[in-house]
């Protein structure tokens, strides 16, 4: 497959060549054979009228003029073809290259007899039949040729123009070709993953439960079996949930001769349908029991005697209110989160502007101890949104903490594999197993009140970054941990494990 890598630059210059908008390949071709017969009827003619039999002018008028109606109906048969007038004249050019050679042959061999001494005979048929045999075969030669050259640019067309991710497999999963897309999509370079294991490239090394389920769909579609599934891959922009498919490739007897991957990035899609999902949980269960309460504390203050009463269920009424309208900003912050990565969000070193948070929520929460740690220098920068998560995080640490001054250490660092880690640790009495469900694997359902939305959006945040996070109890207090893909470092072609 790798010989259907071709150039596009043979193609760049066609439509600027005038030529060939008037005159096309195939009527070359016609020309060259109606000018080889013309000088083979005009030669074998004169030969008719010298000699004193015509059978064997005839005959040598046969062979060499059926060369050449030969060549005119080649370039009469080559104008019915699907070829662009690029493709048509380097079929052209094939042909008279063939009757220029095959020609100079011939004259090459008269001149060895010449030099030997030998009498020369019939000088003109033979370069009359040399010229068509060279020019017919070339024709033959040239057309295929650009037969192929042209399947070749459609197949690159189709396997390179494409958003989806495609590879195509040896049985034993190393990689025969891959798009430009799949590519992009890792920040690698073709050289360095051409024949190596599919399930070695660094899209899934970063997870042994994903590696392990690339492993069992080549295995499966090496048996026969198509294999759909969802899973995420780690690209040069982080995390992305991909959509794959491996499916066999048969021959004419059945069996499986290669296979055919493809992936297709639903992250955008699939984050939509959480934020989605985490609407409609929230609107139907609060709205529900927010709407009741409003209903009866309305009545209530309707029917109340004294003034105390009316003002005091007319300001439950509007707690109710104004929690709603907290809400629905915390709605709109995840939502720009979501939208944040097609706007081509600000990246910046972690020393650029984590300093300046810290210190902003520790004038913020007085009553804390906020510090920050930044373990080495960093040359990789993140996404600025990010800040959103760490200030929610370091918020709900210092609110959930029952200790008189709340202790919050934030400490940034480089992982192995060229990441960023960011741990936001405090001494409080932890997070409560739903609300780690939902920063760890979105299970919204543990998402039953509009408080929650802060730790939603701390997901997002970093989700949307291409990160992941992980919750870590610890014997005096509670970590989270960011895992953040960086820009600017040097991506690695493979990550093995």
């Amino acid at each position: 497959v790798s010989k259907f890598r071709v150039s596009n630059k043979q193609y760049a210059g066609a439509p600027t060549l005038t030529c060939m908008s008037r005159l096309r390949g195939s009527a070359v071709v016609m020309t060259f054979g109606s000018l080889l017969l013309t000088l083979s009827v005009g030669h074998h003619v004169r030969e008719i009228a010298v000699l004193s039999t015509q059978l064997g002018p005839m005959i040598a008028l046969f062979l060499d003029g059926s060369l050449s109606l030969g060549l005119i109906y080649a370039g009469y048969w080559l104008r019915q073809r699907d070829l662009t007038a690029t493709t048509e004249w380097s079929v052209g050019i094939w042909t008279i290259f063939g009757g220029l050679v095959g020609a100079t042959i011939a004259g090459i061999t008269l001149t060895v007899e010449v030099i030997e001494g030998r009498p020369l005979v019939e000088p003109q048929f033979r370069l009359l039949v040399s010229a068509g045999g060279g020019a017919l075969v070339l024709f033959t030669a040239g057309y295929y040729a650009a037969r192929q050259q042209t399947l070749n640019h459609r197949y690159e067309t189709l396997f390179n123009n494409t958003i989806q991710i495609t590879g195509l497999l040896r049985l034993d999963g190393s990689i025969i070709e891959i798009n430009d897309t799949a590519l992009e999509f890792g920040g690698l370079e073709r050289d360095n993953v051409v024949n190596e294991q599919f399930d070695e490239i660094s899209w899934w090394t970063h997870s042994e439960e994903v590696k392990k389920g690339i492993q069992d769909a080549i295995a499966q579609a090496r048996d026969g079996g198509f294999v759909r599934y969802e899973t995420e891959a780690r690209g040069a922009d982080g995390l992305r949930t991909i959509e794959v498919s491996v499916k066999p490739v048969t021959n004419e007897n059945g069996k499986v001769i290669q296979l055919i991957v493809a992936g297709y990035d639903i992250t955008d899609k699939q984050r939509q349908r959480e934020h989605l999902r985490v609407l409609h949980r929230l609107m139907r269960h609060n709205m529900r029991n927010d709407l009741m309460k409003v209903n009866g504390w309305t009545q209530m203050a309707a029917t109340a005697v004294s003034r105390e009463e009316r003002m005091s269920h007319a300001n439950r009424v509007k707690n109710i209110l104004d929690s709603w309208e907290k809400m629905t900003g915390e709605l709109k912050e995840v939502q720009k989160l979501i939208e944040s990565e097609a706007g081509k969000p600000d990246h910046k070193l972690p020393g650029d502007f984590l300093p300046d948070i810290v210190e902003s929520q520790q004038s913020k929460h007085p009553e804390a101890d906020i510090s920050l740690t930044l373990d080495a220098p960093f040359t990789g920068r993140i996404p600025v949104y990010v800040q959103k998560a760490i200030i929610e995080a370091i918020d709900n640490a210092v609110a959930a903490s029952t200790e008189e001054t709340p202790t919050v250490g934030v400490t940034v660092a480089n992982t192995d594999n060229n990441w960023i880690k960011i741990t936001i640790a405090d001494d409080g009495p932890g997070i409560p197993p739903a609300e780690a469900a939902v920063l760890e694997t979105g299970q919204e359902s543990a998402l039953m009140h509009g408080s929650a939305l802060g730790i939603w959006k701390i997901r997002m945040a970093v989700k949307q970054a291409g990160g992941n996070i992980s919750v870590d109890d610890l014997s005096n207090g509670t970590a989270l941990q960011f895992q953040l893909p960086s820009r600017g470092q040097q991506q690695q072609s493979l990550a093995r494990v």
